[in-house]
């Protein structure tokens, strides 16, 4: 096992440990035919499964031998428990350590690194030394055959590798290479001398990385980025759209797309040139759909700017990562669950580090994934009530701080302590879905206890990071529980909360209903109270008064109905000035998860929309504008017509064209396609080149068209009515006023 890290010292370590052995565990009544099947030894394990039956441990002399016996045995009906676990990762359960370790031992020094220990005594600590980031960036042809330059930005350096033909200038600034070899091997002898604990990019592993492979084993050099001699590897997703992985001997590579999406930033493109201009108000040098064309072009004629380009696209990067906190967002994630860097967004790995560290110690062992039974129940999300629409004045939106996570809490939800069929001595606490639980604190429930009093604190110094990984965490947990690829999977423990939430939810509708108040709308966690004030500081006070008297209200009501400590919390969170909750569309029912609403800040109001086009990467930026140009003169009582009947008139001359182009993603690929063609799959197939992920269109009078190669002319009819229509009409609709007529199209009607 090795361990490589940085050292508070601010020197670099390795841990080699030749003690631990590979082992996972088996029934005791299984233990003759798993001796047959070569599973020796077999040893007292001092655990059992969850149903109580006793284990015995079976030790592998390597990591690679565990799958092929797990199988053996698995194919003759004998279950194996935790027969799926990295060894790594077993390695890092077992010493409790999560991101951080105090080494005891005697070191030698090394030419890579400044430490060396050899079988030390480790034990966890809580320390986090500051890490080393270097971005870097590679051109190419359009084809990614022929390697043109790298540029490398972040631990001291600025810079750029440039393949320079014979009799060709170097621009200032960059190093000349001859040959495609020699700036590879430049490149890695540049990596080592800057000894940069991370490397990052964007897409660097899928591009950047997998180019540079295949190019060095073309080439026939060794590309070795680490701190120790060993090759670089690119392990690609199994999915057409997952994470990929790359290893390289003592850093960690991570790529700033994934960082970014793992933190749940929302982005209406993940290019680097849209991301760098939303975060940074900067983008590339060269961007568009002939971006190719111009890196092969600069490279030719302009070098000096060729140069600026790539090395402009790895300092993006990390001031994209720095501005935003990923990297450190990513070592708070990984201090707290145990998950190697590169893997900190993994939330079902983080979940089964976080569980089995305390499984363990309790004496018991749990399934491996691929021994789990399937079926079961579906299921179910959040409950949701029926709108009221309308346009309303004064709203108050109460929320339940972490709701599924005080659930758990609250009831002792948790897969060991969940009982498929109690006992009437077992006193269990029943979900409304039948589920029941231990009365005893669980494991889950207490890794919260612990994860709740963290946030508050880090939310009272300010720290923001820690704060966010703690939150994404918690709310983790319900999703693992209803997910097939976790080992403690089980859809009846994971309705438990949604039907706790269901029975909250509704309880406090009520609750209020029976204080005089009037529920407009409620969500999941949420509730929309009509404050009946006409004025939004007596508005505020109310909702003060009105959270704190249902919070106790609340603990009450679940300690008299399941005997429980409410962990429930309800929190004033929002004042809407006023907000409209629409009809569905050509319907009289409320939209679920569809509004629109003022809200007061700083320095004036703000019109906030959720689960509307305005918010959707799908719509077209003019529906965006006019949806928020309507809203804000709705939510002013300024008139709309006006202004709606010169967007149509625009539209129509052909003058808002820019403003017209669809995007959307491929969730698979294009010939999976087969019982329908959406309009971005038709579009993607009449590209040229590869269509990428995400599909840039527009509609035209033969249909839908590639944005960057449109063939025939937009139909703008169809923008007037499947755009403007849907955005205008619930504003229209509440000032009583006709599509048709504001825009004037119903020339015709009134002949009759």
């Amino acid at each position: 096992m090795h361990l490589w890290g940085r050292l508070e010292t601010g020197g670099t370590f390795l841990v080699r440990d030749t003690r631990a052995v590979p082992y996972f565990f088996v029934r005791e009544t299984d233990a003759a035919l798993a001796q047959e099947l070569g599973a020796r030894p077999l040893s007292p394990a001092g655990r059992v499964t969850f149903g109580g039956e006793p284990l015995l441990r079976v030790e592998v002399p390597t990591p690679a031998d565990t799958p092929a016996l797990r199988d053996r045995l698995v194919v003759r009906g004998i279950p194996c428990y935790e027969a799926d676990i990295r060894f790594a990762t077993r390695y890092l359960i077992d010493r409790r350590i999560r991101g951080s370790l105090e080494i005891r031992g005697t070191p030698r020094a090394s030419d890579r690194v400044s430490l060396v220990f050899e079988d030390p005594e480790l034990a966890p600590v809580e320390t986090t030394p500051p890490l080393s980031v270097l971005s870097f960036d590679i051109e190419t042809d359009r084809f990614a055959q022929k390697l043109l330059s790298i540029s490398l930005y972040g631990c001291g350096a600025s810079e750029v590798l440039l393949l320079t033909p014979a009799g060709t200038d170097c621009p200032v600034g960059a190093q000349p290479f001859s040959s495609e070899r020699d700036l590879i091997n430049a490149f890695c002898l540049r990596v080592r001398e800057l000894d940069p604990d991370i490397l990052t990019g964007w897409n660097v592993i899928d591009f950047d990385l997998a180019v540079l492979l295949r190019l060095a084993r073309r080439l026939g050099v060794a590309l070795e980025l680490g701190r120790a001699p060993g090759p670089t590897r690119v392990e690609p997703s199994r999915f057409r759209w997952g994470n990929s992985f790359a290893s390289v001997p003592g850093r960690m590579v991570l790529d700033g797309l994934q960082l970014l999406r793992g933190a749940f930033v929302r982005m209406e493109e993940y290019s680097l040139d849209f991301v760098a201009r939303q975060v940074l108000g900067e983008g590339k040098l060269l961007a568009g759909h002939a971006r190719f064309e111009e890196i092969e072009r600069t490279f030719r004629e302009d070098r000096e700017l060729f140069v600026r380009y790539n090395l402009a696209d790895s300092r993006l990067v990390l001031e994209i990562l720095e501005t935003l906190c990923l990297v450190d967002l990513a070592v708070a994630r990984s201090r707290l669950t145990g998950m190697p860097l590169d893997r900190a967004g993994s939330s079902i790995a983080a979940f089964d580090f976080l569980y089995l560290s305390e499984l363990g110690p309790r004496g018991v062992a749990a399934p491996s994934v691929a021994g789990q039974a399937e079926g079961g129940e579906p299921t179910t999300g959040g409950h949701v009530l029926e709108p009221e629409p309308g346009l309303y004045r004064n709203v108050l939106v109460l929320d339940f701080k972490s709701l599924y996570p005080s659930i758990i809490r609250t009831f002792q939800i948790d897969p060991l302590g969940y009982l498929p069929a109690p006992a009437p001595q077992d006193d269990p606490i029943l979900a409304p879905n039948g589920a029941a639980f231990r009365r005893e604190r669980g494991i889950l429930p207490a890794i919260l206890d612990a994860l709740f009093p963290e946030r508050e604190a880090a939310k009272a110094a300010g720290d923001a990071v820690r704060s966010q990984a703690i939150k994404i965490l918690m709310n983790s947990f319900y999703g693992v529980l209803g997910t097939p690829a976790c080992r403690f999977h089980n859809p009846e423990i994971a309705n438990a909360i949604t039907s706790f939430g269901r029975e909250v939810l509704l309880w406090s509708k009520a609750r209020i209903e029976s204080y005089g108040r009037r529920v407009l709308y409620g969500d999941t966690d949420s509730l929309f109270v009509l404050s009946e004030a006409d004025d939004p500081g007596a508005a505020r006070r109310s909702g003060e008064e009105l959270v704190a008297r249902l919070n106790r209200d609340l603990a009450r009501h679940i300690g008299e109905r399941w005997r429980a400590e409410s962990r429930l919390e309800l929190e004033f969170e929002t004042l809407y000035i006023k907000i409209l909750l629409p009809h569905v569309r050509h319907g009289s029912a409320g939209a679920r998860k569809r509004y629109a609403g003022l809200v007061e800040e700083r320095g004036g109001t703000r019109v906030v929309f959720t689960g509307m086009e305005v918010v959707r990467r799908d719509w077209t930026e003019l529906a965006k504008r006019v949806q928020r140009e309507l809203y804000e003169r709705l939510f002013a009582g300024r008139p709309v017509e006006d202004y709606l009947r010169s967007v149509v008139a625009d539209l129509r001359s052909g003058r808002l064209d820019d403003a017209l182009v669809y995007r959307k993603a491929l969730r698979k690929d294009l010939e999976e396609y087969t019982a329908t063609t959406p309009p971005h799959v038709a579009a993607a197939r009449k590209l040229s080149g590869d269509p990428g992920r995400l599909i840039s269109y527009v509609m035209t009078v033969r249909g839908p068209e590639p944005a960057s190669e449109r063939a025939s002319a937009l139909d703008h009819e169809h923008y007037v009515q499947k755009q403007l229509r849907p955005v205008a009409e619930p504003v229209l609709e509440v000032l009583g006023l006709d599509f048709d007529r504001v825009v004037g199209d119903d020339g015709q009607m009134s002949l009759f």
